[in-house]
C-alpha cells in the first residue's frame, strides 16, 4: 500500500513538472504587451527603490485602465517583511488607496499587474486572492527556477495537513460578522 501511494506520488510529481515546464513554453507565444514609456519608466524606478536597502530590485504596477492605481516595490530587507515583494505592495498600495470596498469592485478585465520580474507563487496566491488574472512581466524566471518552486508547492501540498480542535478555529469564525459561514449558519437556524 505504502509503495502504491509512492509511486503515485512520483507520477504525479513527474507529471506536474512536464506540465509547470509546457506551460512557461507555452505562454512565450502570447502577444507580448508594451507599456507607455511614462509607466515604464515608473516601474523600472520602483525597482531602483529597492537597490538601495539591497532588496532584489523587482518593481510592480497596479493598473486599472490606463491609471496606475497601486505601486511597489521590494522591501523584504527594508522591512524585515517576508511578505514585502513588490507585487504585493503594489496591491496593498492600491487597497490603501481606493479602500477595500472599491478596490474589490473594480472591472477585473481592466485590472492588470506588471512586474519587472517574473512573479513567485506567493504573489501568485495573492492574485488568486484578489481575483487579479491579468499579469505580465519584463523577465520571466529561468524554467529550472520555476521547476524548483512547483517542486516546492508540491512538497508543501503533501506535506500539510489538518490538526485537531478546528473547532476552535471555527468559533473565532463565528464571531466574525462578515464571515460567509456565518451567515449561511444564521439562515439554517431560521
Amino acid at each position: 500500500m505504502v509503495l502504491r501511494v509512492l509511486s503515485y506520488l512520483l507520477l504525479f510529481t513527474f507529471f506536474a513538472s512536464i506540465t509547470v515546464v509546457t506551460i512557461v513554453r507555452l505562454h512565450r507565444f502570447k502577444r507580448l504587451v508594451k507599456l507607455p514609456d511614462h509607466q515604464l519608466s515608473r516601474l523600472l524606478e520602483l525597482a531602483r527603490r529597492s537597490l538601495e536597502s539591497l532588496d532584489v530590485p523587482v518593481g510592480a504596477l497596479l493598473i486599472y485602465h490606463t491609471e496606475i492605481i497601486g505601486e511597489g516595490y521590494n522591501t523584504v530587507l527594508r522591512g524585515s517583511d517576508a511578505g514585502g515583494h513588490a507585487e504585493i505592495n503594489a496591491i496593498s498600495d492600491a487597497i490603501k488607496r481606493l479602500g477595500m470596498e472599491r478596490f474589490t469592485s473594480l472591472e477585473r478585465n481592466s485590472l492588470f499587474l506588471v512586474s519587472t520580474f517574473e512573479p513567485c507563487l506567493m504573489c501568485a496566491g495573492a492574485f488568486i486572492n484578489y481575483d487579479i488574472t491579468r499579469v505580465y512581466f519584463l523577465k520571466e524566471k529561468d524554467t529550472k527556477v520555476l521547476s524548483k518552486e512547483g517542486a516546492r508547492f508540491i512538497r508543501y501540498y503533501f506535506r500539510r495537513g489538518p490538526m485537531k480542535h478546528a473547532g476552535e478555529q471555527d468559533a473565532l469564525f463565528e464571531q466574525h460578522p462578515g464571515y460567509p459561514l456565518r451567515r449561511v449558519n444564521s439562515d439554517a437556524a431560521r
